[in-house]
């Protein structure tokens, strides 16, 4: 049997859902507006971030739509060098707690990691990315707000 080199690898991108047909797809159209929102439980009150259909704290359905707050301080953050297709390393990314305590993880556009200390304040912005779907999408950045 005779082998033949490969000389060209394609890649073929991983199947992510059609935001579509997805049961969040409420928290995508908010982002397309320039708004964060997310879900909380209206029987025992619990915020989840991504959003869920289904409380994981006490397991209701009886779940609503709330918009989160633009502002928070950074919890942690790292400098990033192996970064995903799109970026240009290296990048810093976060974990903000926002006014209300939920905690996001995500990309700070407009610092670098020797800017960043932590409780800075920080403010969600939006951003286009292509996904690898190799669709635009708009998705929640982080931008550094003025220090106290």
């Amino acid at each position: 049997m005779e082998h033949k080199e490969v000389s060209e690898v394609l890649e073929v991108p991983p199947r992510y859902p059609n935001f579509e047909q997805t049961a969040v797809k409420k928290f995508w159209d908010a982002l397309e507006e320039g708004r964060l929102i997310t879900t909380k439980c209206q029987k025992c009150g619990k915020i989840e971030f991504p959003p869920k259909i289904i409380c994981t704290s006490c397991y209701s359905d009886e779940i609503e739509w709330i918009e989160l707050p633009k502002k928070g301080r950074i919890y942690s953050f790292a400098e990033m060098n192996v970064v995903p297709r799109g970026f240009s390393p290296p990048i810093t990314v976060a974990v903000v707690e926002l006014e209300n305590g939920v905690r996001l993880f995500s990309h700070v556009i407009d610092a670098s990691f020797e800017e960043l200390k932590l409780g800075d304040e920080v403010e969600v912005d939006f951003q286009e990315m292509s996904w690898f779907d190799y669709k635009k999408h708009t998705y929640f950045v982080f931008r550094k707000g003025k220090s106290e």
